[in-house]
């Protein structure tokens, strides 16, 4: 919008504005180009006042910040939210990788509807809002999508070679999920058992531990 603004203002204004000559102006482009090639800048910038800090200031690099160990395997998690980036008090954020093949648990969502956005690979996910509600939906890089809050639904990476990655967006202060393996294994299993027409011995097996990712076989 930057140069858009400058050629939509008169260039004596401009020059008045900035102490220059209005002809500085002449080679600003008359429309905004969006995405432009450059180089990328090193310089620091001097500040009368200082620099901000504390509160004032919030800069958070997710390429550098590592990802979060979560129980299971064949996939990595990495999430931003107020718990690591204070400022994000309504809004919070997962960026997720699932190796071919891999599963992203069954699970829901306690405090908010997750939004979605498919940045590379093949996806499938079925989502369950109760009632008999279901859908499944394949999803590829560049789709988007929303699961409501508290539905169940799980994401399965459909390659059998190529890395799934997606980012996860909750109007939240933090990210949080409810696995259901876990919930049926802390259980009575014998409830479990009864309630799902399954042998006990199976409901004994699923581990108490969420499984937050599942290898593919």
């Amino acid at each position: 919008m930057l140069d858009d603004w400058i050629t939509h203002t008169p260039r004596d204004i401009l020059a008045k504005n900035f102490g220059v000559d209005p002809s500085v102006f002449d080679t600003v482009p008359s429309k905004f180009p969006y995405i432009l090639n450059g180089t990328v800048s090193e310089e620091a910038t001097d500040t009368p006042q200082g620099t901000l800090t504390g509160n004032s200031s919030y800069v958070y690099r997710t390429y550098s910040h590592p990802s979060e160990p979560v129980p299971g395997t064949g996939g990595v998690l990495r999430k931003i939210d107020s718990r690591n980036f204070p400022i994000s008090k309504t809004i919070a954020a997962a960026v997720v990788e699932l190796e071919p093949r891999g599963l992203r648990e069954l699970h829901w969502h306690p405090n908010a509807e997750e939004w979605l956005y498919f940045h590379r690979g093949k996806a499938r996910a079925t989502v369950f809002i109760g009632d008999s509600k279901a859908r499944t939906f394949d999803f590829r890089a560049g789709d988007t999508g929303v699961f409501p809050e508290d539905s169940g639904h799980y994401i399965e990476n459909t390659s059998d070679t190529e890395k799934l990655i997606w980012v996860e967006i909750y109007k939240s202060d933090r990210v949080a999920d409810i696995s259901l393996a876990q919930w049926l294994a802390l259980t009575p299993a014998d409830v479990v058992a009864q309630t799902l027409k399954v042998d006990i011995e199976v409901v004994k097996r699923i581990k108490k531990e969420k499984q937050t990712f599942v290898a593919g076989k």
